[in-house]
């Protein structure tokens, strides 16, 4: 896991720019009309710290690398700027200090109306993928009013990261002994969710990476529970491509949750 982050999310870019908020901030201003309500991209980035910040919620900084210090948060919009992409990892008391990450997007050109998602894991890319717990759904019509529906998302947010928080816990308590360990591996990968070539990979980051590498991402699930073994399987699905992965890290993460069910 990225900087020793029990939550994460991952932005997709093919044909967008990566961009940051002083671009957006740049952006000319949308016109709308009488049945359609575009929304400022910046406004709607905004609007969603200061919501979250209201809820004890922050966007959490990098620990180390090139953007140690940087808010963990990531931008791309369309070439002509009508479309934007986003996600945020986020920080409360909670699961080893953070929480579900947010992914979302929206476009003031009335091809998408304004999502947003949360989860553990959350992908967000221009080619349509959108993983995680739906909170937001609605469209740009006259009637839209951001900050409401920005504040009742975030009910449902929090209803959906308690639910997360018991099971991650439930996991981090969960004793895994190495047959069990393995008899999961081996059903896994029987099952083809994840590609037989990275059998070895998820065995040696449980069996070997977790327990003696000292750095902070491999240490910290040095115990033998549930919890680390579905972060060894998370760790190695990043060499996947992102189409496949979020389907792989479902099915995972499924398989898990039914054992502490």
């Amino acid at each position: 896991m990225a900087d020793n982050q029990a939550s994460e999310a991952r932005l997709g870019h093919s044909k967008s720019l990566v961009v940051t908020r002083e671009q957006l901030a740049a952006l000319p201003v949308v016109v709308g009309t009488d049945s359609f309500k575009p929304v400022a991209h910046i406004e709607l980035v905004v609007s969603l710290e200061s919501v979250l910040a209201d809820r004890g919620i922050k966007i959490r900084t990098y620990d180390s690398g090139p953007r140690a210090g940087q808010l963990a948060e990531n931008f791309a919009m369309s070439q002509d700027g009508m479309k934007m992409y986003g996600t945020m990892d986020l920080v409360k008391n909670g699961i080893d200090g953070t929480c579900a990450s947010l992914g979302f997007r929206t476009a003031n050109n009335k091809t998408m109306s304004l999502k947003i998602a949360a989860g553990l894991r959350v992908f967000v890319c221009d080619n349509g993928v959108f993983s995680g717990d739906i909170i937001l759904s609605r469209k740009h019509t006259s009637g839209l009013n951001l900050l409401p529906e920005l504040f009742r998302g975030m009910d449902q947010y929090e209803r959906n990261y308690n639910r997360l928080r018991d099971n991650v816990m439930k996991l981090q308590g969960y004793d895994m002994n190495d047959q069990l360990a393995k008899v999961l591996m081996h059903d896994l990968f029987a099952a083809q969710v994840m590609p037989v070539r990275l059998f070895p990979e998820v065995s040696n980051v449980y069996f070997n990476q977790f327990v003696t590498n000292p750095e902070p991402k491999f240490s910290a699930f040095a115990a033998r529970t549930a919890w680390s073994l579905l972060n060894a399987f998370t760790e190695v699905a990043k060499e996947m491509p992102l189409t496949t992965r979020i389907k792989a890290a479902q099915t995972v993460g499924e398989t898990f949750g039914k054992l502490v069910e």
